[in-house]
């Protein structure tokens, strides 16, 4: 199971989760580029350049049939990772990922770009205030996560956000056919996601569904991770069984 972070974060945003996943899979949480430990080259922060980080890291780990779960940046790379190979996901799970692009998030990417240049300990103090639920040790992580991103993720996704300002994208991914568990925040909370992109998803993809987190913001995976794992997990351990069943029925014929 490859798990994928949003933007401004790091692999560590998988770590309350992975000791109830290990339970039934094995469970990679990748830096994608530009994050946390993995490099952080000049440019080359589109999502088709993510996308092709994620066939490399599926062809070292020799996982022709992946179970993905990605939030926010990282679900929107598997999805559209999915529009490249339709079938191939043996279940993808996508947290409060946002289906459209446009002006609507611009003031996200300002403030994005305003935190990865405030020095630490005014950006520290800014997320006790904003976040007063976030532990210390959580507070400290996300200031060194957001500060070390390369500052070109934020502004290539923000002109390549405009660039598509209006632009119907689920059409991009509605002839993917593996299942897709998706989950919603709630808007009122702090979710990104328009509550009728999620309807359209789930009336385009044929093998779609959604579930709405009520309280729950862009985050419920960490707001709520009793409740997220009850709904994710049963989807993933079916998504298991049923490629194992496949793999099982094309041994037999073979």
């Amino acid at each position: 199971m490859l798990l994928i972070h949003g933007i401004s974060s790091s692999g560590l945003n998988w770590t309350s989760l992975i000791p109830a996943l290990s339970e039934h899979f094995t469970p990679v949480a990748i830096d994608l580029r530009g994050h946390g430990s993995s490099a952080k080259p000049e440019s080359g922060y589109l999502y088709d350049d993510y996308i092709d980080d994620l066939d490399g890291v599926l062809y070292k780990l020799g996982e022709d049939r992946p179970l993905i779960v990605g939030h926010s940046l990282g679900g929107i790379i598997a999805l559209w990772w999915a529009a490249r190979h339709p079938d191939k996901a043996a279940g993808i799970v996508a947290v409060d990922s946002p289906l459209h692009s446009g002006q609507d998030y611009m003031p996200a990417f300002d403030g994005w770009l305003a935190d990865n240049t405030m020095p630490r300990d005014d950006l520290a103090i800014k997320y006790r205030n904003d976040r007063p639920e976030w532990s210390e040790d959580m507070v400290q992580r996300r200031v060194r996560e957001m500060t070390t991103t390369a500052r070109n993720v934020f502004v290539e996704l923000r002109a390549d956000s405009l660039k598509h300002d209006g632009v119907d994208r689920l059409r991009e991914i509605e002839h993917v056919t593996s299942p897709v568990l998706f989950f919603q925040g709630d808007p009122d909370a702090g979710s990104m996601v328009h509550p009728a992109d999620a309807v359209a998803l789930e009336a385009r993809l044929p093998n779609a569904r959604v579930i709405t987190m009520p309280g729950a913001g862009h985050s419920p995976h960490q707001q709520f991770p009793e409740a997220f794992l009850d709904k994710a997990a049963p989807f993933l351990i079916e998504c298991a069984a049923t490629q194992q069943g496949i793999i099982r029925s094309s041994d037999e014929r073979s």
